[in-house]
């Protein structure tokens, strides 16, 4: 028996097939795209129709269904994005003056994956004749697999507006089925999902410092003043970042907005001395909405927190130095 044989016409021209199919989703998730295999299945769904696959409960979908919309596929997106090098404020020992200072490293990943997220999101929308996607739901992490990197991933249900003209970009939004349609009612109308995340590292000054870990330092209650101005910082700036994004798009207001909201502790030292320093990190998302062309109604919309607490920023410390 031969020790090597061969490949066949036939298996030469599958691999020479298989590795341009390759190249071809390469280049295309380089340029914020799908994976040609997701373009062709979800290509064939639009022309095709029929049967559909959501995420939708049975209260959502006779919602929605009341008010002319139709399912029409699960779409999602996805980014797994790596954290560049990142230096740390406050490398001195004793600091006499506080300091909250934004990681914009870690920031501008948080920020760059979630917008690839949503745009494949929208891509997978516009390839199946969506005009719009509801009840999208969010995750965000890391993996043991990926350090030093951020995973962005936002899952929806594509639906379509009976009787109406395609659309040239589909409106995201993250409320439920009940939600779109109480908008709906309202005289509303979703434009899209605006997001934004910060990450702050946090220096206490030399007053804080020796409250934390001074001489009778757990006589007597006491606020961390430095840790709440930081707090303060990054939550000032997530919600401003999304209000520009929110004014860009032309919206009357934003509704359902969350906030996640993470610290941890990180112990630093130097020149013999040690502090307890803080990183917080927070994550704000909303729909943006703007009155329908056909009603003239007004809405009033009490603006609703979701305030999460959680670690949200313990999975990207591994990209700071």
């Amino acid at each position: 028996m031969p020790l090597f044989r061969r490949d066949s016409e036939q298996e030469r021209t599958a691999r020479q097939t298989a590795e341009a199919e390759q190249a071809a989703s390469l280049d295309a998730l380089t340029r914020g795209g799908l994976p040609l295999r997701a373009q062709q299945r979800l290509g064939e769904i639009g022309t095709r129709g029929g049967l559909f696959t959501s995420d939708l409960s049975v209260s959502e979908f006779a919602l929605v269904d009341s008010i002319g919309l139709r399912p029409v596929a699960q779409v999602m997106g996805s980014s797994i994005y790596h954290v560049g090098w990142q230096q740390r404020p406050g490398s001195f020992g004793w600091q006499a003056n506080a300091i909250s200072q934004e990681l914009s490293v870690l920031s501008e990943a948080w920020n760059r994956a979630r917008l690839l997220a949503f745009g494949r999101l929208e891509e997978e929308a516009r390839l199946v004749g969506a005009h719009a996607v509801v009840g999208v739901r969010l995750t965000r992490g890391a993996h043991d697999w990926a350090v030093g990197a951020v995973e962005y991933v936002a899952v929806g249900t594509a639906v379509r507006i009976e009787g109406a003209p395609p659309a040239e970009r589909p409106s995201l939004t993250d409320l439920s089925g009940q939600d779109y349609w109480k908008l709906w009612q309202a005289g509303y109308r979703p434009l899209g999902v605006v997001g934004a995340s910060t990450v702050f590292y946090i220096v206490p000054g030399w007053s804080q410092q020796q409250a934390q870990s001074g001489f009778a330092s757990s006589w007597a209650n006491q606020e961390l003043g430095d840790f709440t101005r930081g707090v303060y910082d990054a939550r000032e700036t997530a919600l401003g970042r999304l209000t520009a994004e929110a004014r860009a798009q032309g919206a009357a207001g934003v509704v359902g907005v969350t906030i996640a909201h993470g610290a941890e502790e990180r112990e630093a030292s130097s020149g013999g001395s040690r502090r307890t320093d803080l990183i917080v990190t927070m994550h704000v998302l909303g729909t943006t909405i703007g009155q329908r062309a056909e009603t003239g109604r007004e809405l009033r919309v009490s603006p609703t927190l979701d305030l999460r607490v959680g670690s949200p920023s313990a999975h990207v410390l591994g990209g700071s130095r």
